[in-house]
């Protein structure tokens, strides 16, 4: 619901003329390069043990595979609902990319406690390595992938970073550690501005006679999880990784997906309407995904 209200005071603030079309690019740099970075970095800052090095190396695996499987059927879902080449990547994008790591924290923490957030921070880490490898170029339209630029862009370089500290035993000192929070604090509340000021630009006389809308929900929130989830009951023993897993196969389309696409093709409108119709609707679909897969 939070995520909901920082969408709204977005929405707001752009009506309002207290954000102006123009500051959108810059926001979205802030949260990509600065924000997110710092959250990321921040997330890999828990106590050593073998214990959670094997979680961790279970949930890489897992995560790895997930992703994949997750990224062929967001590419072909739109062949299959014959969606518009000028819409074709944002649809994939965010169909790809889910809203775990904001909507899925308190949910998970609260579920599974320390080591289900464990669980989570491995499978955003290998998320980044999708959204800004694949995402970027998706978006983008840049055929050619540059290794360099990729291993230098701020959110695998926090990535790699967090979990070198955290191998190594290393903690970040205070008031260092406790500025790095702060600022990756702000990552949920300002992509969902972001998010909610995009959306305010929508033409809402046409908006819901759009029906790659409910064609793109009905894939990220139904489609999705019933082809995932019985996978992951096969592969997965630990029900702790399963119940991540299954939360992250429910998740709406991710904010993010609106500041990368405003950012590298000025598109983040489109972005806007897929992630908030896809997280109005998920307040009914995530409960009953879950009770039906981890409970029923």
């Amino acid at each position: 619901m939070e995520l909901i209200i920082f969408m709204l005071f977005g929405f707001l603030l752009l009506k309002l003329g207290w954000i102006k079309k123009i500051h959108i690019n810059g926001l979205s740099g802030l949260l990509t390069k600065l924000s997110l970075p710092c959250a990321i970095l921040m997330s890999c800052q828990m106590p050593f043990s073998w214990q959670t090095a094997q979680v961790i190396g279970e949930s890489a695996v897992i995560s790895l595979l997930f992703m994949i499987v997750t990224l062929l059927l967001a590419l072909l879902m739109p062949k299959i609902f014959r969606i518009k080449a000028d819409l074709k990547n944002i649809w994939v994008g965010c169909c790809t990319f889910s809203n775990i790591l904001f909507i899925g924290i308190p949910i998970i923490g609260s579920l599974y406690g320390h080591v289900g957030l464990i669980v989570l921070v491995t499978y955003n880490a290998f998320s980044n390595l999708f959204l800004f490898s694949f995402g970027i170029k998706l978006y983008s339209s840049v055929s050619k992938f540059e290794w360099r630029s990729f291993l230098l862009t701020p959110a695998i370089a926090a990535s790699i970073l967090g979990f070198l500290l955290f191998f190594a035993r290393i903690r970040i000192v205070s008031p260092i550690s406790e500025t790095l929070s702060d600022l990756g604090n702000m990552t949920a509340p300002l992509s969902m501005l972001i998010t909610g000021a995009l959306f305010a630009q929508t033409d809402f006389q046409h908006l819901f006679k759009r029906l790659d809308l409910y064609e793109f929900c009905l894939t990220r929130l139904v489609i999705l999880p019933l082809v995932l989830v019985p996978l992951l009951k096969f592969g997965i023993q630990n029900q702790i990784i399963l119940g991540v897993m299954v939360i992250a196969a429910a998740m709406p389309a991710g904010a993010i997906n609106t500041a990368l696409a405003e950012l590298y093709s000025g598109q983040g409108r489109r972005a806007s309407e897929y992630v908030v119709s896809s997280t109005l609707l998920s307040m009914l679909t995530i409960p009953l995904v879950a009770w039906v897969s981890l409970f029923a």
